[in-house]
């Protein structure tokens, strides 16, 4: 994560022009109509009506009934009528006559033509089709699968809909309510709600709960301290977008890429802003051209010429570093009331986990020193209210009017699994034979619900149904009791419930409950036994003896079964195969497991990046001839990178001095020219023009030679490539490693070669990173060579890299999509970095096969027990305090305030910075 607190350079500049894609833009949309209508619903899918484009009546939809649907209603009717025999058939004129302009144009598109567009009426009409269908083949499943997702489709909000297929959808929904086993669905969650395609793809854009609460507390005119906190890709960073509809937003980030990816998001729906990074004052901060008030004209193109920064009415978000924050809010106060401003402080707890970090001096000075009555603190690890006993009374003491809003979001709409380093899915049910320490489990994380997102659904409904089915826990349990109706059956709900259960089972019944769950627990990532390390073919012959049998080899006992009560005795150890593990599950990225990678790039966070890079390139097998001639062509393009970059630096040198010389040299006033302290005539400006003229020849010269010599260069570099069967997951490296598998959904990496070209052609990059690109793997990690890390941003944005691998910094600043995360052994993490790790899997809106990989089973442990004395708790109650504090002997002390005295030369005065502008 890039901390540097800098100005934007040139790639930064450009990156924030590049429009958002179409599908964000209609986000982006929902969001800001969202501000003023927190119940918004939008959907995109087309009914006849929209499709066809063509005005509503009452005579139309009939009309349109009778050409397009009328036929499979008909035998629809007909099937119920069968089933029940009092059912009453809807009365429609089937003789509706339209004008014949209309018929003429409808005419043009038949039956055939609305299925080919996903036309919203025949996706439900194939559902009641299905429904009907399964019910009378007695496939119970089957038939509560499509009764649930009709039961959800009718529910969304579709322009123009026919009211006939709604009024046919709602009377079967009636008239099999009654025959719906609610146990069945949530049973079958995996396939009904988590992978079900109808409501994932059909579902309606709303509002988060998280953003409706805070778009309604910011409209409340007090002052006030809002604790945001919600799930990692959840829209907690496009929020200030939405806000900036009535007020003015000053955006505070540590990790720069969050305000660039703000920026961009902005940008793409016109919204005036502002920059603020790396200020020394007000003079610093740069405006977006949509935000210019005051420009001059560009006489050839008639666009805008030069900006005058200075004038900043019209800016709606500023977005700045932590450093530039008091430079930006006396800049906005100059022109705004500062009750109509809201500082949005985005991660606040970043370096928070550190007992001393040269931020800390900076963000308390910030909070010190704010005049902005309205504040939001947004971050997925925001201490809890109550946690912070300092911070509060210290901004009620400083705002005695302000109100303090609490918004803790637990939106679960994915499942992310956790993987240990054997392979196997990890849930509270699996972490301890006794029950009391299940109870604290089960109780840390009712209080830290955000980590129902990375329960495994699977693994929930599997515990669910068999504590449920064996009667297990008390009554009040009972699964009707807490899914009274299907708007009750929700991925969020089944989870909570899970927790709620565990805290309910029979003490004497969870010795048994334990050793079966363990026993029957298969690994989530299998052992790839087809190769060797080397890559060579095994065979395994298999055998079933004594006490094993074929059922019990199964990949799993409990998927898919009906609820009926199993045995409850022990069941012998011999009895089942015991599965061998070593704690390698799943490591060998680039080699035998790089299949279990798919849909999406992968993130492989350590501290230790070069034994990462090292490991990853040594067990690719990459022969050592062919090793050898890339290292050798490396090492030639790096003698070369060198030389190129001292004739750039020469180039630089003399830009330089023609600048400072066309500066300094001459300076026109009147008819004069004043040169070096003197007076001098037009005649001796004629002299010192053609001095100057030489040596600017003279200049030009040597740059058309260095110019030539470095294009020259240029073309010397070797071109490397690497085979592609040392590529993960590439046809061939498939063939290898994983002849055999089931690789249908394996991710591999789409890098052009114009890419590799660059990456050889740069200057102080490690030749082992330059050998993983060509694998597909970047490196993120903070590094002198800017282009280098733009390169890596840009391949992470669009999803062209296979894998990065990041030092434990980039957390918080990579808000790019990963379907799987690794989380390696020498990371020593608090319990709000491993769950910002965690965040960094699933941001995309689309549900996808995810996993988080410890390969130290002691963080997942950490991750589901209590801490007392947390750090960023600590810090957060002394840092955002206009009173300097320490924790000491369990409780926070107030002490002599020496942060005046050390900022004395560094601090901005107010008057100074407003005058400035």
């Amino acid at each position: 994560m890039d901390l540097k607190q800098r100005k934007l350079n040139r790639s930064e500049w450009n990156s924030i022009e590049i429009a958002v894609s179409k599908s964000e833009i209609d986000i982006l949309n929902l969001i800001m109509k969202g501000y003023h209508d927190v119940n918004i619903k939008i959907n995109y899918t087309n009914s006849i009506f929209t499709f066809l484009k063509i005005e509503y009546t009452e005579k139309m939809e009939d009309y349109l009934y009778n050409k397009y649907l009328r036929a499979r209603i008909d035998i629809v009717e007909a099937e119920l009528l069968k089933l029940y025999d009092k059912y009453k058939k809807m009365k429609i004129d089937s003789n509706t006559k339209i004008n014949s302009a209309d018929k003429i144009r409808l005419d043009r598109y038949d039956e055939n033509e609305l299925k080919k567009n996903d036309i919203y009426e025949y996706i439900l009409l194939n559902h009641i089709e299905k429904l009907l269908h399964y019910k009378k083949s007695a496939n119970n499943k089957l038939y509560c699968f499509h009764y649930y997702t009709l039961y959800k489709l009718i529910k969304n909000n579709i322009i123009r809909l026919n009211r006939y297929i709604v009024t046919i959808a709602k009377k079967i929904l009636d008239l099999f309510e009654e025959h719906i086993d609610i146990s069945v669905i949530i049973e079958n969650a995996v396939e009904f709600i988590e992978k079900n395609k109808s409501l994932l793809k059909y579902n309606d854009l709303t509002l988060y709960e998280h953003q409706k609460e805070i778009f309604t507390e910011c409209k409340n005119t007090n002052p006030k301290l809002v604790l945001y906190m919600a799930p990692t890709g959840t829209g907690k960073t496009l929020s200030p977008i939405a806000l900036s509809e009535q007020h003015k937003i000053i955006f505070v980030c540590a990790a720069r890429h969050v305000g660039i990816a703000l920026a961009r998001a902005a940008i793409s729906v016109n919204k005036k802003i502002a920059f603020a990074f790396g200020c020394a004052s007000a003079d610093d901060i740069r405006l977006h051209y949509f935000a210019a008030k005051e420009f001059t004209r560009n006489r050839r193109s008639g666009g805008i010429g030069k900006v005058d920064n200075s004038v900043g009415d019209d800016v709606q978000i500023i977005i700045c570093d932590i450093k530039s924050y008091l430079p930006a809010m006396y800049y906005m106060l100059a022109f705004n009331k500062a009750e109509d401003l809201i500082l949005y402080w985005d991660e606040p707890t970043i370096t928070l986990d550190y007992d001393e970090h040269e931020f800390h001096s900076t963000i308390r000075k910030n909070w010190k020193k704010n005049l902005i009555p309205n504040v939001v603190l947004s971050s997925a690890t925001l201490p809890k209210l109550n946690e912070l006993t300092e911070t509060i009374p210290d901004f009620l003491n400083k705002f005695p009017s302000a109100k303090i809003y609490n918004i803790v979001s637990h939106d679960c709409k994915k499942s992310i699994p956790i993987i240990n380093k054997d392979g196997f899915v990890v849930l509270p049910h699996y972490l301890h034979e006794k029950y009391q320490d299940i109870l604290k489990v089960a109780k840390h994380c009712e209080n830290y619900l955000t980590l129902l997102r990375y329960f495994d659904l699977q693994g929930v409904v599997e515990f669910i149904t068999y504590i449920n089915s064996n009667n297990f826990s008390n009554n009040k349990m009972n699964l009707n009791r807490h899914f009274e109706t299907l708007d009750d059956v929700n991925m969020k709900n089944i989870k909570f419930y899970y927790i709620k259960l565990l805290q309910n089972i029979e003490l004497e019944k969870w010795s048994s409950i334990y050793s079966t769950f363990i026993r029957l627990r298969k690994p989530h990532i299998l052992n790839n036994d087809t190769v060797d390390a080397n890559g060579h073919k095994l065979t395994k012959s298999k055998s079933i003896g004594p006490g094993i049998s074929k059922t019990s080899l199964s990949t799993n006992n409990l998927a898919g079964t009906s609820l009926t009560r199993l045995a409850s005795e022990q069941v012998l150890s011999s009895s089942i195969e015991p599965i061998k593990t070593n704690g390698t599950s799943g490591v060998y990225v680039t080699t035998k497991d790089a299949y279990t990678l798919t849909d999406g790039p992968t993130i492989f966070i350590s501290n230790d990046i070069e034994k990462i890079a090292k490991f990853c390139i040594q067990q690719a097998n990459i022969p050592s001839l062919v090793m050898d001639e890339i290292m050798k062509k490396i090492e030639y393009n790096n003698v070369v990178n060198e030389r190129l970059h001292n004739l750039e630096l020469e180039i630089e040198f003399i830009k330089e001095g023609q600048e400072n010389t066309a500066k300094n040299s001459v300076s026109t006033f009147h008819k004069g020219v004043t040169v070096t302290g003197r007076n001098k005539s037009s005649k001796d400006s004629k002299k010192i023009s053609r001095d100057c003229g030489d040596d600017e020849l003279e200049g030009k010269n040597n740059m058309s030679k260095l110019t030539n010599e470095i294009n020259s260069l240029r073309s010397m570099i070797k071109i490397t490539t690497l085979n592609d069967a040392f590529v993960p997951n590439k046809k061939m490296h498939m063939e290898k490693w994983a002849e055999g598998l089931v690789t249908t959904n394996a991710f591999t990496s789409n890098i052009d070669d114009h890419i590799v070209s660059d990456i050889m052609a740069l200057n102080g990059v490690e030749n082992s990173w330059k050998v993983l690109l060509m694998m597909g793997i970047g490196v993120f990690i903070n590094h002198d060579n800017i282009t280098y890390t733009e390169i890596m941003k840009k391949l992470a944005d669009e999803q062209k890299l296979y894998m990065i691998i990041a030092s434990s910094d980039y957390i918080y600043g990579t808000n790019y999509q990963f379907c799987h995360c690794y989380l390696s052994k020498d990371l020593n993490l608090t319990q709000e970095k491993i769950t910002q790790s965690m965040g960094r899997i699933g941001r995309s809106n689309i549900q996808q096969t995810y996993t988080v990989r410890f390969r130290d089973d002691e963080q997942i442990l950490k991750l589901f027990t209590s801490e007392t004395e947390k750090p960023e708790i600590i810090n957060m109650n002394r840092l955002f305090n206009t009173h300097k504090v320490v924790w000491k002997n369990n409780t926070y002390i107030e002490i002599a305030d020496d942060l005046d005295e050390n900022n004395e030369n560094n601090d901005f005065d107010e008057d100074c910075v407003i005058e400035s502008v």
